[in-house]
């Protein structure tokens, strides 16, 4: 065979980078060259390219190239340069799970088209991944991993408390102070009743009826979650004032809204008025641990107001119940005087309420010793079946003494040791001075330290039985503490799915993608990269780890079986190559290891098979002397590291891009004619290299990675975006031709 140089051609071969001749299908190549253009008529001399392989009937040699199968299917100037110049075409990742793919449903319809059009020219096609980490429908995967969530639904009612529909006109309820509380008619429907609080010659001034509440067998205080009533309010008097009160057997509970805001105008009634007890967001309040086992209780409800004169109606509240709970540290079973440890200085005791409220309270400090940053700790029982991760705020009774820590630098909560600050004082929540502040210091366990709420760590949320101090972080802290309670609430029910159950619907997922790949493949693509880029480190959206689930090994196994089961039921042979890329810059010897050694490990059940190695190159020819020395002798290594293990070895998606000596790489536009002739140079390297160093019965074929140049890409290609040939034309020709 004989070859130009193309040295030969002068200084006229750089004013002429192309030919004018596209390979169209049918045509024998031999047009009508240009005029006076040198590089064309050199060019022109060559055959097309598949006419240079050197290679035996026996051969299993291929030389292809990737190409879009729209571009195949479409029969244009793509297909007909590929159809004279290569003996079959490449997929490459035209179809992945991530790509093809509709409402997480496989679509394998554009591969069954372009299968069938690759049968019909008689040419065969390498199809692309069956299996990789990459290219994966990575959301869905793990949304089907995820737990199996059953909803919590709590028992919800309504206790009906009061609608005054059975007292007779003039019944009389108590008042807390003065004026009076009757039953009447509606202002404005005389055939129902409802309640008058206050009289146009008596304002109810801070004073509320007292209604007696017995709630139904089986219900407690602590099963309400809201109280709903009907208010009307008579002119203006009482819709401001101080706001609006619950009290329950005496004990103050005030909502944050006054009746103009609860919805109250003068005299119309603000049906469904509600207020939470389990949310001290206003209008609400959080219903005190030591007040939720009550089944029979005094309520009053009302504008807190000098001159307050409105009606009531239709009072029910809320129930859901199981859904939560408390526990509980509230002293009234422990003996005056007995001492609980501090986590510094000071002292805690049980001692009798001083104000005579309740039992026995916390008192903490003295007088002459007061806490500095220093808190009472408790040891606590979570309740039976629930972790610190289902509680969800604490909160307690809070009695400061002349002032004395009442703002500090935030209420603490100490859990085994680890501090959070709610970042709020007592005053800072409310609590009065020298009074009880019943339930206002209220701290959810939320996503943050600071306002008001503490962040539980993940690492304590598992915990059953846990050490806590709490109190208010001050350096002259000095009063009581009573009623300090932990809320929990029952979650959804979520049932983890085991590693078997995980496994096994990867494994459904593998063998539809999998299956579907080699039916629609049909006859016209036998060879597939059953594991694709098994050495990436790309981590992105599309990027699923299969080993996680199915086993590091095993996942490649069940690929290589699945594939194999598939093509024996439709009775077609298919060959499984393990494909990675593998970039100039990479160590390619030791990465050849690497390929090698995950492939042994595949193969040590003595069943799997792989049937040889698609090696992705995307070579760089360097400026630098050194480095391209360097490069050639990378590439001379690789190819005897894939040699060795007497399997086939395939090149594809071969790329060739030119970097300057300082290793910038260039646009294919900015390299000169030269460095496009040196480029194709080291192409042709390559495939000698190949041929010489990859046994002849192992040699199963060369891909090249583009036919048609993009002035802004950075490869190399044989042939313009016109599709006409260019000098790189020449560096293939030589790789073919040099083989013996």
């Amino acid at each position: 065979m004989k070859y130009f140089n193309h040295k030969m051609i002068g200084l006229a071969m750089a004013a002429a980078l192309s030919v004018s001749c596209v390979d169209e299908y049918d045509c024998n190549l031999q047009v009508e060259k240009p005029e006076d253009v040198a590089g064309s008529e050199y060019l022109a001399t060559f055959d097309v390219l598949k006419a240079y392989i050197n290679r035996e009937a026996s051969s299993t040699f291929k030389l292809t190239a990737n190409m879009s199968p729209t571009d195949f299917t479409a029969h244009e100037a793509a297909y007909s340069t590929v159809m004279n110049n290569f003996d079959g075409f490449d997929i490459g990742d035209a179809f992945t799970p991530a790509n093809s793919s509709t409402a997480n449903v496989y679509e394998f319809g554009n591969l069954i088209q372009v299968a069938d059009a690759a049968k019909e020219a008689g040419v065969p096609l390498y199809g692309g991944a069956l299996c990789s980490n990459q290219g994966q429908l990575a959301a869905y995967y793990n949304e089907l991993m995820e737990p199996i969530i059953i909803p919590y639904e709590p028992e919800k009612g309504t206790t009906v408390l009061f609608t005054f529909e059975e007292d007779e006109i003039g019944t009389a309820y108590p008042m807390s102070g003065n004026s009076s509380a009757e039953v009447t008619t509606d202002p404005d429907d005389p055939e129902k009743k409802v309640l008058q609080v206050g009289r146009a010659d008596e304002f109810a001034s801070y004073s509320f009826a007292k209604l007696n509440v017995k709630l139904p067998e089986g219900r407690k205080l602590g099963d309400y979650v809201s109280m709903v009533f009907d208010m009307r309010v008579v002119d203006s008097h009482g819709i401001y004032g101080a706001g609006m009160k619950v009290y329950i057997n005496g004990q103050e509970f005030n909502v944050g809204m006054n009746a103009a805001t609860m919805g109250c105008n003068p005299n119309v009634w603000n049906r469904g008025a509600t207020i939470k007890m389990n949310d001290a967001t206003a209008p609400g309040f959080v219903l005190p641990a030591s007040l939720a086992e009550l089944t029979e209780f005094e309520l009053q409800v009302g504008t807190a107001s000098g001159e307050a004169y409105y009606y009531l109606d239709n009072i029910k509240m809320n129930y859901e119940v199981a859904g939560t709970g408390t526990t509980l540290i509230d002293f009234e079973d422990v003996e005056p005087g007995t001492t609980y440890p501090m986590t510094g200085n000071s002292s805690c005791v049980v001692v009798d309420d001083p104000k005579g409220e309740s039992g026995h309270v916390l008192q903490v400090g003295t007088d002459a010793d007061k806490s500095n940053h220093s808190y009472p700790t408790f040891t606590l029982k979570l309740e039976p079946g629930r972790t610190l991760g289902d509680y969800t705020a604490i909160a307690m009774d809070m009695y400061i003494i002349n002032s004395n820590g009442i703002w500090g630098d935030g209420v603490r909560v100490i859990i085994n040791g680890v501090e959070m600050n709610s970042g709020k004082g007592p005053g800072n929540f409310g609590c009065p001075d020298n009074a009880w502040g019943r339930g206002i210091v209220y701290i959810p366990f939320g996503t943050t330290n600071g306002n008001g709420t503490v962040m539980i760590p993940d690492e304590l949320k598992d915990l059953t039985e846990i050490t806590l101090s709490v109190g208010a972080g001050s350096g002259a802290w000095y009063g009581y503490m009573d009623n300090i309670t932990l809320y929990w609430k029952m979650d959804d029910t979520i049932i983890e799915k085991t590693p078997e159950e995980k496994a096994d619907i990867l494994t459904d997922q593998m063998n539809q993608w999998i299956g579907g790949m080699v039916y629609a493949g049909g006859e016209a693509i036998s060879c597939w990269n059953v594991i694709s880029e098994p050495l990436s480190q790309t981590n992105d959206a599309n990027t699923f780890d299969w080993g996680a689930y199915l086993g590091e090994e095993d996942y490649a196994r069940k690929a290589v079986q699945l594939a194999r089961d598939t093509a024996q039921a439709l009775q077609r042979p298919i060959e499984l190559f393990v494909s990675n890329t593998f970039e100039q810059s990479d160590d390619l010897a030791a990465k050849a290891d690497q390929l090698i050694a995950l492939v042994q490990s595949w193969k040590a059940d003595n069943v799997t098979r792989i049937d040889g190695y698609n090696i992705l190159l995307h070579a760089i020819y360097s400026k630098n002397p050194s480095v391209q020395a360097a490069n050639e002798e990378g590439v001379s290594r690789l190819l005897e590291k894939l040699q060795q293990t007497g399997k086939p070895v395939r090149i594809s998606d071969l790329s060739i891009g030119v970097a300057d000596a300082e290793g910038n790489l260039l646009q294919a536009n900015q390299v000169s004619t030269d460095d496009r002739v040196y480029a194709g140079d080291y192409l042709a390297f390559i495939m000698q290299e190949y041929r010489r160093v990859i046994s002849p019965s192992n040699q199963y074929g060369i891909s090249i990675s583009g036919m048609s140049e993009s002035n802004s890409g950075y490869k190399l290609c044989p042939w313009t975006s016109g599709w006409n040939r260019n000098l790189f034309y020449e560096g293939i020709v030589k790789g073919l031709g040099q083989a013996e």
